[in-house]
């Protein structure tokens, strides 16, 4: 079973976010543009660095951009649920998201959206959208689509939710991350002082847990309270932490849905 191959109407709209426009040159048939398309792979959240130029013109349409990436290799190998990736179109000056239907043009959407704001401040967002109703089951065929939608559910957490969330959950939710981060590490290897100052000075505390859990308390309470919590999960496997992440997550946000603010005219 595909993403390509399953209607959409059994699957479940799901969060999103990851593009950028640049350069033209001239080309037959009309104007060459280089899309800078930003995405969560397989391994990374930093849209910073995870990124791919697709090259196209007014023509090209949304559905051949997303084959492209995917095509790449740069979001991860051997993606099968080529059917739950989106575009969106973010402008970042007011936060506007725009979902680009497949079948639109290059040249429809500079007409269409971009032409709404004279900044040139957008991005566009190479996305999962689309889940199976059994996300961890599905994707057990599809190990890249299963990452690359855990790294993105994990960033929309950290930048929208992680700073409102109980004290206990954020603590919960980054000791998940340490344990799937490093798959091999002994139970109780963050017991070890030098094995913790190597965690918080090579990868650094700020990847698994929001600033203003680490900054509520003392570096030595933190360090407990990662040190209890680590333990609880340190038997987990990869699959299970992530399991357990969105078990965790959903009992304070609905991340597997969509929200629009909307006004009554």
């Amino acid at each position: 079973m595909t993403g390509d191959q399953n209607p959409l109407d059994v699957w479940r709209d799901a969060t999103t976010q990851a593009l950028c426009i640049q350069s033209d040159t001239s080309k037959e048939g009309g104007v060459t543009k280089i899309l800078k398309v930003c995405f969560c792979s397989n391994t990374s959240i930093n849209l910073g660095k995870n990124f791919k130029l697709v090259k196209c013109n007014h023509t090209t349409e949304i559905r051949e951009i997303i084959n492209t990436i995917l095509d790449s290799g740069r979001v991860g190998p051997s993606i099968i649920f080529k059917s739950c990736y989106g575009l969106r179109l973010k402008h970042l000056k007011s936060d506007e998201i725009y979902w680009l239907h497949p079948d639109l043009t290059v040249h429809e959407v500079l007409t269409k959206y971009e032409s709404l704001h004279h900044e040139a401040e957008w991005r566009y967002d190479l996305r999962i959208r689309f889940l199976p109703k059994d996300v961890m089951e599905s994707f057990k065929q599809d190990r890249t689509t299963l990452l690359c939608y855990y790294q993105q559910v994990r960033s929309d957490y950290m930048q929208e939710v992680a700073a409102q969330v109980d004290q206990d959950i954020a603590m919960k939710l980054g000791c998940l991350e340490i344990r799937r981060f490093y798959k091999d590490m002994p139970p109780k290897a963050l017991e070890k002082k030098s094995n913790f100052e190597l965690l918080e000075k090579e990868v650094g505390l700020d990847l698994f847990f929001p600033k203003q859990l680490q900054d509520s308390m003392k570096a030595k309470h933190l360090r407990k309270l990662i040190q209890q919590n680590f333990l609880q999960f340190s038997q987990l496997k990869e699959d299970e932490c992530i399991s357990k992440f969105f078990e965790i997550l959903r009992t304070v946000t609905n991340f597997e849905q969509e929200h629009y603010k909307c006004e009554l005219g």
